[in-house]
């Protein structure tokens, strides 16, 4: 819970400095690696680090226009947690149905919360992030409140590089 806890705030950090329409002078773009984006956020004494990819492709019977953007994370925290793996799915997930995160057809189900997803222990955290390195595509599969089944795939191509940006700046 301590952990779940920690993602919720980490997450409400990013989306407030990366996604707002306030630029702030405290978040930096490390660098794009193909398909994937580092960045470092100073706050204070913080400093959190964090890659981002969108989908490349989207199936799914839905409206898209009451949808917002889907993204996947892997964050760092200075001092604190690494290689942390979320979901924002830019639609709430229907409650007690799984979230299904697919690298090349290894699968993990994620612990989802109103619209992220999350992986359940760092453990499990090192799991998906070493499957990714090695991987050449992610899907993500969840279920939104009204019922609709949404595939989102992503590519792997870069994330190794990417990561590296934000470990280099945020161990």
């Amino acid at each position: 819970m301590k952990n779940f806890k920690k993602n919720i705030l980490l997450i409400f950090v990013l989306l407030t400095f990366s996604f707002s329409n306030i630029v702030s002078a405290e978040t930096k773009l490390l660098g794009s690696k193909k398909y994937w984006k580092a960045y470092s956020t100073k706050m204070k004494k913080s400093k959190t680090c964090y890659i981002t990819s969108e989908p490349i492709k989207t199936v799914g019977k839905f409206n898209k226009e009451n949808r917002g953007k889907p993204y996947i994370f892997v964050t760092n925290t200075k001092g604190g947690a690494n290689h942390e793996v979320s979901v924002i799915a830019g639609f709430n997930f229907k409650r007690n149905h799984d979230v299904i995160f697919d690298v090349d057809g290894k699968k993990t189900k994620l612990f989802p919360v109103d619209d992220r997803a999350w992986s359940e222990s760092s453990k499990q955290d090192r799991y998906l992030v070493q499957s990714m390195r090695k991987g050449k595509k992610l899907i993500v599969t969840g279920t939104s409140s009204p019922g609709n089944k949404v595939i989102d795939t992503y590519s792997l191509s870069g994330f190794t590089k990417a990561l590296s940006l934000i470990d280099k700046s945020c161990l």
